[in-house]
């Protein structure tokens, strides 16, 4: 390995507070060189995921799916489904709340046009139901950007409420509704209504007057706060996506801009920072 190479990815591997703003702008200009080797680090995370989870202060991982999302490295997007299809618990003790924040955009910046295997997340069961929110909103990300149609990604958001896409008690349904609202819900209502009759939408995190909101605000409306929510995590400096998380010193205030209000209030994951190691997350209401 090239010595430049091992002392960035050494300086990536543990915090003391500081964001490693040089080590950063190195690997930045060292783009073709590094790829590799962020991807084999992700890799070497995959294959023994608890011991890294174990591993205090341990953020090279964290540093690597950043770069790499913002690279935009279709290579890189089987490794980063795998790790985020990991079982529950573990996606979140490797990555914390990159799990809820910047995961979406990653999955959508390193599908390279295709978007089976975040479909394959998504209707995976024995994967996180976080994760699996995150491959429900990078599909939606994907209409908005052209990638797919938006009618394709909505038929498919439709076709999730029958009640065995999850555990009776997920919340699932509810990220999943949050999606369908983003991505303008008209054609669903009798589904959403229906699923909320049925008990699968739980109300506390989306109901009825966030649909009739969405639909008097009109589709062209939703879809622009939609990429505008894609702009916010997907910056062209790379340091606006890593410098101001809550584990590192603040050097300045943020730049990443607020969620629009209407977001914050239909989506209670949204407006998290990102932590390498998060609090336990709250059992499920009974």
């Amino acid at each position: 390995m090239d010595d430049r190479i091992s002392s960035i990815l050494i300086a990536f591997e543990t915090s003391d507070g500081t964001y490693r703003r040089d080590a950063v702008d190195a690997a930045l200009n060292l783009r073709p060189q590094i790829t590799p080797h962020l991807i084999h680090l992700l890799e070497q995370v995959l294959a023994d995921p608890a011991a890294y989870a174990r591993r205090e202060n341990y953020l090279a991982h964290l540093y690597a799916i950043e770069l790499l999302g913002h690279f935009r490295e279709p290579r890189a997007h089987d490794v980063i489904v795998n790790l985020a299809s990991l079982p529950p618990e573990l996606p979140h003790d490797l990555f914390g709340d990159l799990v809820t924040e910047d995961l979406p955009a990653i999955l959508i910046s390193t599908c390279g046009g295709s978007v089976e295997r975040i479909k394959e997340l998504l209707l995976n069961r024995q994967a996180d139901e976080y994760c699996r929110s995150s491959a429900c909103r990078a599909l939606v990300y994907a209409a908005v950007e052209g990638i797919v149609p938006r009618q394709e990604i909505v038929a498919l958001l439709g076709s999730l409420f029958t009640g065995d896409e999850a555990e009776p008690d997920s919340d699932f349904w509810g990220f999943v509704a949050n999606s369908a609202c983003d991505l303008y819900p008209k054609e669903l209502m009798a589904t959403l209504n229906k699923a909320i009759d049925d008990g699968l939408i739980s109300t506390w995190m989306i109901g009825p007057e966030s649909f009739e909101q969405a639909l008097k605000r009109g589709q062209d409306w939703a879809l622009r706060q939609v990429k505008d929510n894609l702009r916010r995590y997907t910056p062209d400096d790379f340091h606006d996506r890593m410098s101001w998380w809550a584990c590192f010193r603040q050097e300045t205030q943020p730049t990443r801009p607020p969620v629009p209000p209407a977001k914050a209030q239909s989506d209670p994951k949204r407006g998290k920072k990102p932590m390498p190691r998060p609090p336990k997350r709250k059992k499920k209401r009974p």
